[in-house]
């Protein structure tokens, strides 16, 4: 009992707080893959940025590799369908954009940092002023808005506001030639004249298109098409000499803008005569003397209407078609500078973003840097390769290169924005290591993703399917994709285009399982009918041998058993044949193929790849195979012969009636006592002892609790102290932990080799043995989901380099679904425990141990190793973690081992070992997205990453030392009228504000974010809101510095221009700027300053300050003598929570929070 009390009422020191603060944190941070769900995209010539919006209202903008910026609309009337992002619009050349949303609203966005700020919005009422389309002036000044009732109005860009003339369709109707008698319909398309800026290209939807004068605000030209109906939109010449008008029946026709007469050609149909599809998008430029036309759509109705196509007609009549596999969404191609010779073409489609080389003829595909489609087949299983090698990360590109043979060496196109410069010493490149994304496929492949950085690159894709099948059938596929060639002469030039490809021959040959070593690049891939193929990087070796096979069946001495399932997969014949080539494609060399029998799905699989040991689990038990002499180890069967029949020990999960008796004699007692002696308080801890919720008794003849969950190789002390085995630990379903002594051959020599029975026989190698050592049966019998061995400090020993054993003594660590249990080694004493389920409700669904460092001041040091001696152990032996310290030239760097742990609601705990205490909680993923939680993997540097939805993934830092997210930035050019109205209307407010910016140096250095050139007033205004959002990701954009603490100098830089006026004027123009953030989330999104101003210590008296010109806290100037303590981030929320409370009727109701102490303490 004194233990219990003890134990409950140990809180951490004040230093291991600020210590927890240094070390974790919670933050998301890049997002890698394609946005799901795409639907607008827009390129921006000038700046070379490329966005694009989604239907469940995000925008991504991508510039050169490293530069991406994220943003999400918000909800206006809690209807997810109106954040569908419709059309996006680039002000050229700013770095602003405009978004249309399904809810007709337009909004204004400005980078700032790695994020976008909505920073204007202007919603449209009314069916008739249903935008349809938009098109930005090349004075970046106005926006013309084309709108379902055929009407354009003007959108002033820096007042937002719509301005005259309106160009209504009535006006224009009246200027057309008599003979045109339609109402004209929708706006579909406008286009500025690049060389008359006051004149306008407008294209109506029955078949007019007028080129409009502002500045006699009439109609300068009409052009009538002849008998077509729907127009879809325009492409004007970079000269302006002519232009390209496509129609909704497949036809288009290029058009002098001086002449109204209608082209010869003018019922051009390039796939006709049969019916067409509408031309979506067309594109008109050169390739050396000959024009080039590429436009989507267009396919003959009844023959080819469900094919998504793009194609490209060159006028010497060569034609390509690009057939894709899902719906084009858009496109755009870009141009030589200033000309009309086309260069790339950029598709984007629902599932993937494809790039073509328009200067080859065979237009070749360009490998584009990011969004890549990560379920080009679908996802099955993911595997995070921590710290891989070098040698061994290089070995894999060699042979990925090998694969982008047929990929144009084109340069990628896009290439706006900036990214700072990442100096690296040649050690540190040297000894870098990389963190390798596997990605397991439907279809039997396994995709190689480079995730080191903010860029998922694929480095390789390695294939199985080849290996399984029959051999006559392989042929007849061959000969169809070679027939496939020839085509008909009617048919359209079909080119399979695009990576995407969701549909699999064989559904056995998903993948369940991966493991990758990451020192050696020795590659195990587990599938669906029990297959394990086993392949290696190695390319150095010289003997090359055929595809070896072997096969283990789990239940041949079970005479009832009877599988049910599917059958195995058939190697092919021809891979096994004596003198058949060895298997090896691009530098990997499939060695072998272990079938496990009964061919259920692969459940767990480990590698121990420097023994030549690989293990795998099933529903029925598990195999040890010895991939080096390609023979099997032993196998072990788990089924129950009591599962069937519903037998076996029922273990009741609720309380019992012996519990429940004492628990009421407790209740008794207590209450007597406190009657007696009022004053006589129970000790607090015993009342805080958490309320253990009621689990219900798990089903034991589900006959699932053979599963194999968990398999692990470790070198441990497991038959006494002073020696450590290696060993094969094993867990299943029923909670049944089997540990495994492995006997290994010593490394073979000439000497070591057994001696051959006859003169002429090879030396037979050793055999390597396994025998059942000990069995754990967990009382609780939840599945097993982990097992980890760790050492002194917290490291576990399959992560240490092979000949390391790490400091003694070892501990086990189980983690079941419903709690964690550490056990000493080899006495298997139990030590400590953490009941998840009991106390919380959640399940544990994935644990990982992960290396935390921060650097640690002296001060903070020495109260580590001073102190008390029992604090000393605390922060190094048995304390709240165990860390070591090591010393560097700039400064002390503390590191520390702790356990993560993913639960079923998507939350993420960070626990110390061997204690079990909670350091950090965080909600990552949302609880119903189980696809999301399933995929989580972690790496060894404390990240994560999860699938977001079928092609996006989401990475997330837990330590503050490791944070991968992007850093580029892209340039914004300021509104050009905000200088001159500030000076005209606020001489005064400028006045004082020169002042505090003239006064402000003496006091500290303010360093200026990059987007923050010297604004007026409406850019101080916005300053609160966008340093908040800027610090979204935890890291300030300054490029003058990269120290992880970037957020205090931004903040520090806008905290002295920023007054309550100001922020109450830009809290209060909500009317006109609709989108701009609430209160509650500015104030949430500076509450993650909180964690980042540990650098910053400012002392604040009443005194020092010459002037305060606050007026909601008066009640401060009074008390003048006092001193206000708090960090930058606080001051700033307590301004805004007063700002929050005002009424729209102006009577404001003040509700400040202060904080006073003595005049002489310093924060």
């Amino acid at each position: 009992m004194l233990k219990f009390i003890r134990g409950k009422g140990q809180q951490p020191t004040a230093e291991r707080q600020r210590l927890q603060k240094d070390l974790f944190a919670y933050r998301k941070t890049a997002q890698h893959g394609f946005p799901h769900k795409p639907s607008a995209l827009a390129y921006d010539p000038v700046s070379k940025l490329m966005a694009i919006g989604t239907q469940t209202g995000a925008i991504k903008v991508f510039g050169q590799p490293g530069v991406e910026l994220y943003a999400q609309h918000t909800l206006v009337n809690n209807s997810a369908a109106e954040l569908n992002v419709q059309l996006l619009e680039w002000v050229y050349g700013t770095g602003r954009i405009l978004s249309l949303t399904a809810a007709n609203q337009l909004i204004l966005w400005e980078p700032v940092g790695t994020t976008l700020v909505a920073i204007k919005t202007l919603p449209f009422d009314g069916k008739l002023k249903k935008v349809s389309s938009l098109c930005c002036s090349l004075n970046k000044d106005l926006l013309w808005i084309g709108t379902e009732g055929g009407n354009i109005y003007q959108l002033d860009l820096q007042s937002f506001t719509i301005r005259e003339p309106v160009i209504y369709h009535d006006v224009v109707l009246e200027q057309v030639p008599p003979a045109y008698k339609l109402n004209p319909g929708a706006i579909e398309s406008i286009r500025q004249l690049p060389n008359a800026l006051n004149k306008l290209l407008i294209a109506y939807n029955r078949g007019l298109c007028v080129l409009w004068d502002f500045e006699t605000s009439s109609v300068e030209r009409a052009y009538i098409a002849p008998g077509h109906g729907q127009s879809v939109g325009l492409s004007v010449s970079p000269d302006a000499s002519e232009f390209s008008w496509y129609h909704a029946d497949g036809s288009y026709a290029t058009w002098s803008i001086d002449s109204a007469d209608p082209p010869q050609n003018v019922n051009y149909v390039p796939y006709g005569p049969d019916p067409c599809k509408s031309i979506n998008r067309l594109f008109k430029g050169k390739r050396g003397s000959t024009d080039v036309i590429v436009f989507s759509g267009g396919m003959p109705r009844s023959a080819y209407g469900d094919h998504n196509c793009v194609s490209v007609h060159v006028s010497d009549g060569q034609k390509v078609c690009l057939d894709f596999t899902s719906k084009v969404i858009d496109f755009f191609v870009t141009y030589k500078e200033d000309s009309d010779v086309m260069e790339v073409l950029i598709v984007l489609l629902e599932e993937e973003l494809c790039a073509y080389d328009l200067t080859d003829s065979n237009v070749p595909a360009i490998k584009a840097p990011y969004l890549h489609s990560v379920h080009a087949s679908a996802v099955t299983c993911n595997y995070l390769a921590s710290q891989v090698t070098q040698s061994v990360y290089e070995r894999i590109l060699r042979a990925g290169d090998e694969q982008d043979i047929d990929y144009s060496s084109l340069e990628w196109p896009i290439t706006g924005g900036t990214v700072p410069e990442d100096v690296q010493s040649d050690e540190e490149e040297a000894a870098k290591e990389y963190e390798i994304l596997l990605t397991g496929h439907e279809d039997g492949s396994v995709k190689f993703w480079d995730c080191t950085g903010v860029l998922l690159k694929p480095i390789y894709n390695f294939k199985t399917a080849g290996i399984f099948g029959n051999e006559p059938d392989f042929r007849d596929d061959a000969a169809a994709d070679i027939s496939g060639e020839q085509l008909d002469e009617g048919e359209p030039p079909f080119r399979k285009a695009g990576l995407f490809d969701p549909y699999s021959d064989d559904p056995r040959l998903a993948v369940k399982k991966i493991a990758l070593c990451p020192k050696t690049g020795q590659l195990i891939v587990g599938g669906t009918a029990g297959q394990i193929v086993i392949a290696d990087f190695d390319d150095a070796s010289d003997e090359k041998v055929a595809l070896k096979y072997n096969s283990m069946n789990l239940v041949s001495d079970r005479d009832g058993f009877v599988w049910k399932g599917h059958d195995q997969l058939n190697v092919r014949t021809n891979l096994l044949e004596e003198d058949a080539a060895p298997l090896s494609e691009n530098g990997v060399n499939i060695t072998g193929v272990l079938q496990v029998l009964p061919p259920a799905s692969i459940t767990c699989m480990a590698l121990e790849a420097n023994w030549g040991l690989v293990s795998g689990g099933t529903a029925h038990g598990l195999v040890l195979f010895d991939f080096k002499n390609f023979v099997p180890v032993f196998h072990r069967c788990t089924l129950n012969p009591n599962d069937l029949t519903g037998a076996g020990e029922q273990l009741s999960r609720r309380k019992s009636f012996k519990k429940s008796l004492r628990e009421s004699f407790r209740k008794l007692r207590k209450g007597r006592s406190t009657r007696t002696n009022p004053t006589n308080q129970v000790p607090t801890t015993l009342e805080a002892r958490p309320v253990e919720r009621q689990i219900e008794a798990r089903n034991s003849d589900d006959g699932l609790g053979s599963m194999v969950r968990c398999l692990l190789f470790a070198k441990t002390y497991v038959t006494n102290v002073n020696i450590t085995s290696p060993t094969l630990w094993s867990a299943t379903n029923a909670s049944t932990v089997s540990v495994f002594l492995l006997h290994l051959p010593p490394a073979q020599t000439a000497a070591t080799a057994v001696p051959p029975a006859s003169g002429n026989a090879p030396p037979q190698p050793r055999r390597i043995s396994a025998q059942l050592a000990k069995e754990i049966q967990l009382k609780h019998r939840a599945p097993v989901v982990g097992i980890s061995i760790f050492d002194q400090t917290g490291c576990p020993v399959d992560q240490l380099s092979p000949g390391e054993n790490g400091t003694p003594p070892h501990r086990l660590l189980i983690a079941s679904e419903e709690q964690f249990k550490v056990f000493s080694l080899p006495q298997l004493k139990p030590i400590n425990k953490y009941k998840l389920t009991a106390h919380e409700g959640a399940r544990i669904r994935r644990i990982h141990f992960g290396s935390f460092s921060c650097r640690i001041s002296p001060e903070l040091l020495q109260s580590l190793h001073g102190g008390s001696p029992t604090k000393s152990t605390r922060s190094h032996g048995e304390g709240d973690g165990v860390g070591n310290i090591s010393a560097n030239g700039r400064g002390e760097v503390y590191h520390e081992m702790a356990l993560i742990c993913l639960t079923n609601m998507g939350d993420i705990m960070v626990l110390s070992v061997p204690e079990l205490k909670r350091q950090l909680n965080a909600a990552a993923v949302r609880r119903e997205d189980i696809n999301g939680i399933s995929s989580l993997c972690f790496t060894n540097g404390g990240e994560a990453l999860y699938m977001m939805s079928s092609s996006e993934l989401q990475r997330i830092a837990l330590a503050t030392s490791k944070v991968v997210q992007p850093t580029g930035i892209v340039e914004v050019e300021p509104l050009e009228s905000e200088e001159s109205e500030q000076q005209a209307n606020d001489e005064d407010e400028s006045d004082k504000e020169a002042d505090a910016t003239n006064e402000a140096p003496n006091n500290a250095e303010i360093k200026e974010p990059p987007v923050a050139t010297q604004r007026a007033k409406a850019a101080v205004e916005r300053s609160v809101d966008r340093s908040s959002l800027h610090l979204a990701n935890g890291i300030g954009s300054n490029s003058s510095s990269n120290s992880p603490n970037r957020a205090n100098e931004t903040i520090t830089s806008s905290i002295g221009d920023i007054t309550v006026d100001s922020v109450r004027d830009h809290l209060n123009t909500t009317t006109t700027t609709l989108c701009s953030t609430t209160t509650e989330e500015t104030v949430g999104r500076l509450s993650v300053l909180s964690t980042q101003t540990n650098q910053a210590t400012t002392t604040v008296n009443m005194n020092d300050i010459p002037d305060i010109s606050i007026p909601n806290l008066m009640d401060l100037t009074s008390k003048s003598n006092t001193t206000e303590t708090s960090t930058s981030s606080v001051v700033i929320k307590s301004i805004i929570t007063s700002i929050s409370h005002e009424k729209t009727n102006g009577e404001s109701e003040t509700r400040t929070t202060k904080t006073t102490t003595h005049e002489e303490s310093q924060f």
